[in-house]
C-alpha cells in the first residue's frame, strides 16, 4: 500500500526538473507577572516549554479566546476544560469560563464554541503530501465495478472539458480481471488525448491507445524489467492492451506524455493544502517525497513557508533503499540544510518488504495460495541491519515500511542490536504499516521503545482483505491483523497516519476516518457492517485520538510543543461541530472540521 516507498526506488526514471531543547517559565519569572497569569504560569512550570513568550507581554489579554464548549486537551493531567486562551503562537491559559474573563480585551477574537468540541490539531505520523497531490489530480476512480469507474470517467470528461492529458488515481483490482484494465474503453471515451490512471497502490497504471502511441510502445516494445514491470499483451496478437504494470513502465509512458516537475508538483501541493487545514492537519511526517529528489521537495515546503502559504509543519524524511549508496551522511546533510520553524529533514525512512498483493511482504512462513515463496527483504538484512546501527550511533531517528511478521521480526531485532552497540539516548525510531505482527513480538515495542505507527483506516474487512489478503494469507493469518491495542497492553505507543495516498481499497488523508475504523474495525457508512477481526484490537476514543495527536507528535520529537492543550504549547486546535465523545461511533467520520488553528492563526473556517 505504500506508493512512496515503491516508488523511490525508480526515480531515476523521473526527470531532473539540532535544535536545543526549550526552557520553561522559571518560579521566580513567574511571579514578576501580574496576578492574571499566576493560574497559567503555575500550570506551565511543571512543563518546560516556551510559556515566557506567551505570557510576556505588558498586555494581557489574549489574540483568541474558546469559550464555552467541552475542550479535550490529551493532556492526562487535565483532559477536559471549558476554555482557553491564545496569545501570539502560544496557549495562554486552559482552564474554565470564570478564570478566561481577564483574558478577553477589546481585541481579543472570542469563539463561542456553544457545545462544539475543542481538540488539539492532528499530527499525521505517516502521509506523503507531495506524492498525493500529485498522484491524485484528476479523475477520483475509488469504485468497485468497470461500469461504476466508467460512469465516473464519462462524467469527469464532460465536467472538465478539453484538457491535453487525462489523469486519474484509485481504480480498484478487484473490478478488473487479473489481465487488468483495457485501453478500449479509456479509448470510447477519449479516443485523441492521452489519458493514465493509476491503481489505488500506484503499482500499476491503465492508459489508452493514445498514451500508448504518444510513448511509442507497441508490440516489438521490450518491457522494462521482464517478468516483474512490463506492458500487458494481449495473448493473440502481442498488442500492448493499456494495463502498465510497476513502476518503470509507468514512468516509461508518463514521461513520453507529460514528466512531473518541480512546479507541477509545487501546483498541485499548493491545490491540496487547504483540503489538509479542512481535514484538521497541522502536522505531518512526510514519510517519502520521491517523485522528486529530497532537496528539491523540501525546497517546495520551505518557499511554501517563507510564501506564508504552508498551514502545517512538516517532519521530513530521506527514504533509502539503495545498496549502493550510504543514507547516513545523506540524511545529515539534509538535516543540515532543512531546519526551519516549519520544515525540517529529521529522519531516515527504510523499507525492509511490500506488500501483500505482489507477494512481497516477507512472512514468517509461505503465502497460502503461493506456497513456493514467503517474501523477501528488499534490502540485504545485514546491510539493513548496519543501515540502522550507524544511524542510531549518530543519532539519527528512523522509521521503517514493515508490512509482514517477518519484516518486523527482523526490524526489531535491528534495532535491539543498535540499542545494545550504542550509548543511551532518547530515540524515536517507529515501524509503520504493521499489517501481521506475530504476537512474541509485540511486547518489544514497549520494551524497546518503537513507535508502532498504524493506518487504521486499513483496520476494516472491505474487498481488498476479502479478495486479496485471505488468499495470500489464509484465514489464521488474516484474522490476526493490526494489533493496535495489543502493542499499547503492552506499554507500547502507538502513532495513527492516513500514508495517503497509499491504500488497498480506500484511499484518505482524513484523520477522523482513520480514528473511527480504529475505534470499530468496520468500514465506513456500514454501521452493522462486519468487523475486522480480532474485534478487541479496536481502540477507545481516547486512545485513538492520542494516537493521532500527542503519540504521533512523540513520534517526530514535537510532544513539548504540540499534541496535545496545555500552557506554553504551541496553538494547534481543532474546533469540530459536535462532541465526539457524545456522537454515534459510525458517525465520526461524519463530523465536521469547523475551524482549524495553526501557529495561533486560523487557517480554516467553515460555518457549521
Amino acid at each position: 500500500m505504500c506508493i512512496g516507498c515503491h516508488w523511490a526506488k525508480f526515480r531515476q526514471y523521473f526527470p531532473n526538473a539540532s535544535t536545543s531543547e526549550p526552557t520553561g517559565l522559571t518560579r521566580r519569572n513567574a511571579l514578576k507577572r501580574s496576578v492574571v497569569f499566576a493560574a497559567s504560569a503555575a500550570a506551565a512550570s511543571a512543563t518546560p516549554s516556551f510559556v515566557a513568550e506567551a505570557v510576556a507581554a505588558a498586555d494581557p489579554s489574549a489574540d483568541i479566546v474558546f469559550r464555552n464548549g467541552p475542550v479535550y486537551t490529551v493532556d492526562d493531567d487535565k483532559p477536559w476544560a471549558r476554555a482557553v486562551a491564545i496569545k501570539g503562537k502560544r496557549i495562554a491559559f486552559v482552564g474554565d469560563e470564570s478564570g478566561v474573563q481577564s483574558f478577553i480585551g477589546p481585541e481579543t477574537r472570542v469563539v463561542d464554541l456553544a457545545g462544539k468540541m475543542l481538540l488539539p490539531g492532528f499530527v499525521e505520523g505517516h502521509i506523503h503530501p507531495l506524492i498525493g497531490a500529485t498522484l491524485t489530480r484528476g479523475a477520483d476512480l475509488q469504485m468497485n465495478s468497470r461500469e461504476e469507474i466508467l460512469a465516473s470517467l464519462r462524467a469527469y470528461r464532460d465536467s472538465v472539458g478539453k484538457v491535453d492529458v487525462v489523469r486519474g488515481f484509485g481504480w480498484r483490482y478487484f473490478a478488473f480481471p487479473a489481465t487488468g484494465p483495457r485501453k478500449e474503453d479509456l479509448d470510447a471515451i477519449w479516443p485523441d488525448v492521452p489519458v493514465i490512471l493509476l491503481a489505488i497502490d500506484g503499482h500499476s497504471a491503465w492508459v489508452n491507445s493514445q498514451a500508448l502511441a504518444l510513448a511509442g510502445v507497441t508490440k516489438d516494445t521490450k518491457d522494462p524489467l521482464p517478468g516483474f514491470s512490463y506492458f500487458a499483451r494481449d495473448p493473440t496478437t502481442r498488442e500492448p492492451t493499456g494495463y502498465l504494470v510497476e513502476v518503470p513502465a509507468i514512468i516509461q509512458v508518463n514521461n513520453a506524455i507529460e514528466p512531473f516537475s518541480a512546479n507541477y508538483v509545487a501546483e498541485s501541493l499548493a491545490e491540496w493544502l487547504p483540503r489538509a487545514s479542512a481535514a484538521g492537519i497541522t502536522t505531518v511526517f512526510d514519510a517519502g517525497m520521491q517523485i522528486l529528489p529530497e532537496t528539491e521537495g523540501f525546497n517546495i515546503y520551505a518557499k511554501a513557508e517563507r510564501d506564508g502559504k504552508l498551514p502545517f509543519r512538516v517532519i521530513g524524511s530521506y527514504y533509502h533503499n539503495n545498496p549502493a549508496i550510504d543514507p547516513v551522511p545523506v540524511i545529515q546533510a539534509l538535516r543540515r540544510e532543512f531546519q526551519s520553524e516549519l520544515v525540517k529533514a529529521s529522519v531516515l525512512k527504510l523499507n525492509i518488504d511490500g506488500g501483500d498483493a505482489q507477494y512481497t511482504a516477507a512472512m514468517l512462513a509461505p503465502y497460502s495460495d503461493n506456497p513456493a515463496t514467503s517474501g523477501d527483504t528488499l534490502l540485504p538484512p545485514e546491510l539493513f541491519a548496519d543501515i540502522i546501527r550507524r544511524a542510531d550511533r549518530e543519532g539519527v531517528d528512523i522509521h521503517i515500511h514493515s508490512y509482514g511478521d517477518r519484516s518486523t521480526r527482523l526490524s526489531l531485532d535491528a534495532f535491539e542490536a543498535a540499542i545494545k552497540a550504542n550509548p543511551p539516548r532518547n530515540r524515536r525510531n517507529a515501524l509503520a504499516h504493521l499489517i501481521l505482527i506475530d504476537p512474541q513480538d509485540v511486547p518489544r515495542f514497549g520494551k524497546l521503545g518503537i513507535v508502532a505507527q498504524f493506518s487504521a483506516q486499513w483496520a476494516a474487512p472491505d474487498q481488498q482483505w476479502r479478495d486479496i489478503t485471505r488468499a495470500r494469507w489464509g484465514a489464521a493469518r488474516s484474522d490476526a491483523l493490526y494489533s493496535v491495542k495489543s502493542i499499547l497492553d503492552h506499554s507500547g505507543i502507538v502513532s495513527l497516519g492516513t500514508d495517503w495516498p497509499a491504500a488497498g481499497y480506500y484511499s484518505t488523508y482524513r484523520p477522523l476516518d482513520a480514528i473511527e475504523i480504529a475505534t470499530t474495525r468496520r468500514e465506513l457508512d456500514k454501521p452493522q457492517g462486519p468487523q475486522l477481526s480480532p474485534i478487541n484490537e479496536a481502540l477507545s476514543l481516547e486512545a485513538a485520538l492520542k494516537a493521532n495527536t500527542l503519540a504521533a507528535a512523540h513520534q517526530v520529537r514535537m510532544e513539548r510543543e504540540v499534541g496535545s492543550i496545555k500552557v506554553g504549547k504551541l496553538a494547534d486546535l481543532v474546533v469540530l461541530e459536535k462532541n465526539l465523545f457524545e456522537v454515534a461511533p459510525q458517525d465520526i467520520h461524519k463530523t465536521k472540521v469547523l475551524m482549524t488553528v495553526m501557529n495561533g492563526k486560523f487557517v480554516h473556517e467553515q460555518h457549521a
